[in-house]
């Protein structure tokens, strides 16, 4: 292949969901990512990585035709649980919990939680759908120098290849955090409730998978996750029972840890001479109220509309006009969303009496019906 309509580089759900909207209404898409070839989803093989897929992003993947894989392979999230445990280890008996249900907002549930792998299997099942789909794992930026193309799109994570050969800055802001994810099965129900508890380490949250089970997503300081990481299977065990609390009864670990940094990044820019980032590429933050790539798919949502929006008026997709015209759609989304999420993580994280008091006091006013509450669960869901 020489030439085509827009190159993609990177293969995440982004990259992959952007390849199946594109591709469908004709385009000629090459999606290229560094990786191996993604493989057939192992039910049987969990690898500990889940995404929880709020609303909107769920009918963003139904435009791709995988709801019934999402249906299928994943697990709805009907009730959204906060709670400040902020004198953990101690002050069981002072914690305080607030519970968003799903019926409040109309929806059978905010959305759902599904395996990562069975996620990409499936966007990939539909790439293989469309011959104007190029995929090409195994393939880099740099080796696709000859391949001609009206829109390079980088969906290719933190450290995007695109991002740098555009020239695009990127702020970066390391947190002192480390994110560890497993999955464990339990002796009790976890009633299809996601569980978020607020401790000064970071948020442990608990989210539902089909049956007995929950992937663990488990913020701590650097220094006190690698020490975590560092404990036999089984010490490893009794630091996850401990900070569930028991309230999904015992645990056992299911899939070993895995544990990256966590940071706060986002482009000088979004968009470069017939270059435009998404995902990623463009921003990342906290996984407090797992709002990453549900962000990214918004980006994905936006791109793909203004693409064929673009292509409607016969307008060249990668001019500067079209892809300022993105920008402008996205600006607002990303920069309240990464700010907001910040600004949490820091409150949470802090030890400070007088911060505790006000996170306690927020999540009381919480349960008050009105605009307030409603608000958090419309941003929630980014319907």
């Amino acid at each position: 292949m020489s030439k085509c309509d827009i190159l993609i580089i990177g293969a995440g759900v982004p990259g992959l969901s952007l390849a199946v909207l594109l591709g469908a209404t004709g385009l000629e898409v090459t999606l290229a990512d560094a990786g191996p070839a993604i493989p057939a989803y192992d039910p049987a093989k969990p690898d500990g990585r889940t995404v929880a897929l709020m609303g909107a992003s769920v009918d963003i993947l139904a435009r791709a035709g995988i709801e019934d894989a999402i249906r299928a392979d994943g697990n709805p999230l009907k009730r959204m649980a906060v709670v400040d445990d902020s004198r953990y280890p101690a002050g069981a008996d002072n914690m305080i919990e607030q519970i968003f249900d799903s019926a409040e907002t109309g929806r059978d549930a905010f959305g759902w939680n599904i395996p990562l792998p069975a996620l990409r299997a499936a966007l990939h099942t539909q790439i293989k759908k469309y011959k104007n789909i190029a995929f090409m794992p195994g393939t880099s930026l740099s080796d696709l120098k000859t391949l001609k193309y009206d829109l390079l799109v980088g969906a290719d994570g933190r450290n995007s290849a695109v991002r740098t050969q555009a020239g695009i800055d990127a702020f970066k802001k390391s947190y002192g955090q480390t994110a560890i994810t497993c999955v464990i099965e339990h002796s009790s129900s976890h009633r299809n409730t996601s569980t978020e508890f607020h401790r000064p380490g970071g948020p442990f949250t608990l989210v539902p998978m089909r049956g007995k089970t929950s992937a663990i997503v488990w913020v701590e300081k650097d220094a006190d996750a690698e020490a975590f990481l560092k404990l036999p299977r089984d010490g490893f065990t009794r630091g996850l029972q401990e900070r569930t609390r028991d309230m999904v009864g015992s645990v056992r670990l299911v899939t070993n840890p895995v544990s990256w940094p966590l940071e706060c990044l986002r482009s000088e820019k979004l968009a470069a001479p017939r270059t435009v980032l998404v995902a990623e590429a463009a921003h990342v933050m906290s996984p407090i109220g797992a709002q990453g790539l549900n962000l990214s798919l918004r980006d994905i949502r936006d791109l793909a509309d203004t693409i064929l929006n673009a292509r409607h008026a016969g307008l060249d997709i990668g001019s500067d006009t079209v892809l300022a015209d993105y920008a402008r759609r996205r600006s607002g989304d990303i920069s309240s969303r990464t700010t907001a999420i910040d600004f949490t993580n820091q409150m949470v994280a802090s030890n400070s009496g007088p911060l505790r008091a006000l996170r306690r006091l927020a999540l009381r006013a919480m349960s008050l019906p009105g605009p307030l509450r409603q608000m958090i669960m419309k941003k929630g869901l980014a319907a």
